[in-house]
């Protein structure tokens, strides 16, 4: 039962320093810090500390709201250095929130951890507690169903006249000796077993089951979805989308509001675990039933070579009282036997003595589980499971929860910056490639003189290369439009050699007989549209 000093709870250093954080009710009075989860004025000032990141959630999107009121309506154009600049800020800023997540799944770890400790520890103690309401149970009823009533037919038997009355008396003696220690041993049962009836564990282990098989994995899920908010916006940096950074910039206003709100919700838990850390001791003993003693609390949380198990008082009496009876139950068995041969009384005495030594087992088990060592390592588990592990990881989570909620406050203040500058990629002007005339057929005289019209000297039909198509402002569109005019050019001068004649296709077809037919400037129905003075095509005149 000796404790070292490393055996020994010691407070940690970031439940101190929560601890010293001031506590303050709604009248802006300070208020006492220890644990008190069911005082309302308590939890009032955990919920003032929890509304200073939801204070600073409203001044952020109050921020960006004026910013878009101001930025929503300028359009002009910006330089491709600023917007450089921009989405590199932008990198840069989701990788780091990129990091702070990741330190958030990293303390969800850890306290996710801390708290399997904490339900680790907590299921032995009860089963330590439930071994011992059991074994008491058990010891009481083999001491008061089943020893007593075998006892009583003893002295019904005993009441039976004897040829020995001193013997007689002896033996009656003896017999009311093994009562007497039975009820003393049966009533040291009860008094160990009837404290520890309203300690019952097992629907809080249930319930912290529960809701830890619910809030790792959504915590995980949330954390996650960040991430791939993230790897959204870099998608949209780096292929210049500007549908992505538009679909950041609506999501991450509720992953503002969300990191704000997380971090209001871990810096109360963070206090309030901190306050429960600084002794948890104390909390156990406000806490339990009014049937448990102070001094039982305290002995197995403490473990103390200075304290005395308040169980080894009772656990001795009930000891006493077993080896009392079976040494009166040697006297009855050696009387009675020799006193009353014939009345069989060899099976009845033979089972009281069995029940005896079940009786005696029980107690040396009890007496090796009420030691507080075993409780002791359990307790100083879950202590540090909660206030070393887990705790940490509450911290962690709640940095990285504060710092993502500034991180995206920047990313969605820069990415509204970003994409109203980011346009859409000017489409090229169509031009029609040019259909020459000559490939086109004329039906009649009146639609050649639209097409071509004649020259005032009575000359051939010619087109003025005056009237050409316009250029496109784009540099690249005047490139193509010179290769096209180029080429336009060569097909005009390639066709310019032959007159409104026949068509060189057509020079072997004979002159009798088709003249009359076609005319003098007819070719098989076709009129000839170029000539050599034709070097260029209006533009009005391909449609």
């Amino acid at each position: 039962m000796r404790s070292t000093v490393d055996e020994q709870y010691k407070i940690p250093l970031i439940a101190k320093l929560l601890h010293t954080l001031p506590h303050y009710n709604i009248t802006f009075h300070r208020t006492n810090s220890t644990f008190r989860p069911t005082d309302e004025v308590y939890l009032e000032s955990l919920g003032i500390l929890g509304s200073v990141p939801a204070a600073l959630l409203i001044v952020s999107l109050f921020g960006l709201l004026l910013y878009l009121l101001t930025r929503c309506c300028d359009r002009k154009p910006r330089p491709a250095h600023s917007i450089t600049s921009l989405k590199v800020t932008l990198s840069v800023v989701t990788v780091l929130c990129c990091a702070a997540i990741g330190l958030g799944l990293y303390g969800n770890d850890d306290l996710h951890n801390g708290l399997l400790e904490v339900l680790t520890a907590g299921r032995k103690v009860d089963n330590i507690i439930s071994s011992v309401r059991n074994q008491t149970n058990i010891l009481e009823n083999t001491l008061s169903q089943r020893i007593r009533p075998q006892l009583v037919e003893l002295a019904d038997i005993f009441d039976q006249p004897a040829s020995n009355q001193t013997a007689l008396s002896l033996l009656i003696i003896s017999l009311n000796a093994v009562q007497g220690n039975v009820t003393v041993a049966t009533n040291a049962a009860g008094d160990i077993r009837r404290p520890l009836m309203g300690i019952t564990m097992s629907s809080f282990l249930a319930t912290g089951d529960k809701w830890e098989l619910i809030r790792w994995p959504g915590t995980v899920a949330v954390l996650a979805l960040l991430l791939v908010l993230c790897a959204v916006l870099l998608v949209g940096v780096a292929r210049h989308s500007r549908c992505a950074l538009i679909l950041f910039s609506v999501c991450g206003l509720l992953a503002v509001t969300g990191s704000w709100l997380m971090s209001g919700l871990y810096l109360s838990t963070s206090v309030a675990v901190g306050d429960l850390c600084m002794d948890p001791a104390d909390y156990l003993v406000s806490e339990a039933p009014n049937e448990l003693p102070t001094e039982v609390l305290l002995y197995y949380t403490q473990c103390e070579t200075a304290r005395s198990n308040p169980f080894t008082q009772r656990l001795r009496e009930s000891q006493n009282s077993i080896n009392n009876a079976r040494s009166a139950m040697n006297i009855v068995s050696k009387i009675s036997l020799v006193l009353f041969k014939s009345s069989g009384l060899q099976p009845k005495l033979g089972a009281v003595m069995a029940d005896l030594n079940i009786s005696e087992r029980l107690l040396t088990q009890l007496t090796a589980v009420v030691d507080c060592r075993i409780v002791h390592y359990s307790y100083l588990a879950a202590t540090r499971g909660l206030c070393e592990g887990g705790l940490l990881g509450l911290v962690l989570m709640l940095i990285a929860s504060f710092t993502a909620a500034i991180l995206l406050t920047v990313m969605v203040w820069v990415d509204s910056h970003t994409w109203i500058y980011i346009r859409k990629r000017n489409e090229y002007a169509q031009v029609d490639e040019p259909t020459y005339i000559s490939h086109q057929p004329v039906p009649n005289h009146q639609t050649m003189a639209r097409t071509l019209p004649r020259n005032h000297n009575n000359g051939p039909p010619a087109i003025s290369g005056s009237h050409t198509l316009q250029y496109p402002r784009n540099k690249q569109q005047e490139i193509l439009a010179a290769q096209q005019h180029q080429q336009q050019q060569q097909n005009m001068r390639q066709l310019g050699t032959h007159t409104l004649g026949r068509l060189p296709s057509h020079n072997h077809s004979p002159h009798h007989g088709g003249g009359g037919k076609h005319g003098p400037n007819k070719t098989n129905g076709k009129y000839a549209t170029l000539s050599k003075q034709c070097k260029t095509l209006e533009a009005n005149d391909f449609y």
